[in-house]
């Protein structure tokens, strides 16, 4: 390794994490957020004096790309959605029947996309076959395939009761077999998959090289609270759609509120932990994610609908009780709509932060040296 002594402006390094004079306000305010967040302030001359190849990478870049961000995203939302499913089928009265009902329904439907997602991103079926040969406990990957599957299993099965209850298969003999068969403790084992494969995804991405993504393990918190705050707003913004007893909706809302204040924390616990390294995800340089990450994720998809939810809940505005009457849209659908766009952008800006990352040769380095 050698001291590279390339001027300022032959590195790769960006003042813009700091911001300069030549930004805008908004931009400047942004960078000022990203160090208030994380704790790091940069110093470009010390950086400069760190050891690096003449500011090569050291890392590969992986080729993630759209097809993964939509798995991670729709991975979260079955995963969310069966789990808030099987909590109103635990300790839901009645007047939840329909949250039981349509979140097993979203839960089948967005994770049979799972698989077609991967296969795509590896370009061939057969590498998708191949991950099934043996099992290696060690490996993200092969855990995370096996883990899918057998929810996909469980959840299928979970389903198949709903719609034999519901009168959707017919009615001969092996539909009231089905109909019959214990749907609650089916959903234990398959609560507690739907928590796995929420959380997963940043067990895989903890366990690369890239500085962004393995420096803390909050990253896990995050993604498991996502996932239940965005399979949460899927089934209320349905529901309301197909008009539900409000206070099933306000149930949801509660429950909703309380994930993404979760998200927010461990989010923030993130930022801090990951410091230095984080400037991928929430800088404003060229390639950095923060001009993507704070009005679209962090600001306008998790902050602003969990602040709209506290001011209406704090204002009674949905206060209902049992026995109240089916409400259709309203406030909540809008506020159901920028969650789930809040945790589309949630993963989108924490994959594409990796090749950042992972091209910063200094940071690279530093985060091998802790």
């Amino acid at each position: 390794m050698e001291n590279s002594r390339v001027s300022h402006a032959e590195t790769p390094y960006r003042d813009e994490y700091q911001g300069t004079p030549e930004h805008t306000p908004y931009e400047r305010m942004l960078a000022k957020l990203a160090i208030l967040t994380t704790g790091y302030t940069p110093d470009p001359a010390k950086e400069l004096e760190e050891k690096s190849y003449y500011d090569y990478p050291s890392l590969k870049s992986h080729a993630w790309g759209w097809e993964i961000i939509w798995y991670f995203f729709l991975g979260g939302l079955a995963a969310g959605s069966y789990v808030i499913a099987s909590i109103a089928s635990f300790f839901g009265s009645k007047e939840d029947r329909q949250v039981v009902r349509f979140g097993y329904y979203l839960s089948l439907l967005t994770v049979l996309a799972c698989p077609i997602l991967l296969i795509k991103d590896l370009g061939r079926p057969e590498r998708f076959l191949h991950m099934f040969r043996v099992f290696k406990f060690k490996s993200p990957m092969s855990v995370g395939s096996w883990g899918l599957t057998v929810f996909s299993i469980f959840g299928t099965l979970t389903v198949a009761i709903q719609a034999a209850r519901d009168g959707l298969l017919g009615r001969w003999w092996a539909v009231r077999l089905l109909a019959k068969m214990p749907q609650k403790l089916i959903a234990v084992p398959g609560t507690l998959l739907a928590t796995f494969v929420g959380g997963y995804t940043s067990v895989l991405l903890s366990a690369t090289s890239i500085a962004v993504w393995n420096r803390s393990r909050m990253l896990g918190v995050v993604f498991v609270a996502s996932a239940f705050s965005s399979g949460t707003a899927l089934t209320s913004l349905v529901l309301r759609v197909v008009g539900a007893p409000a206070s099933a909706l306000h149930k949801l809302e509660k429950f909703e509120w309380f994930c993404m204040l979760i998200e927010i924390v461990g989010l923030l616990g993130f930022l801090r932990q990951t410091g230095r390294a984080s400037k991928a995800l929430v800088g404003i340089g060229p390639e950095e994610k923060g001009r993507t990450f704070w009005p679209f994720m962090f600001g306008g998809g998790l902050v602003l609908p969990w602040l709209l939810t506290s001011i209406a809940l704090l204002a009674g505005k949905k206060k209902h009780h049992s026995g109240s009457k089916t409400r259709r849209g309203g406030f909540g659908l809008l506020i159901a709509l920028i969650a789930l766009i809040g945790g589309y952008f949630l993963r989108k800006t924490v994959v594409e932060s990796g090749p950042v990352s992972g091209d910063d040769a200094r940071t690279s380095l530093w985060n091998a040296r802790r």
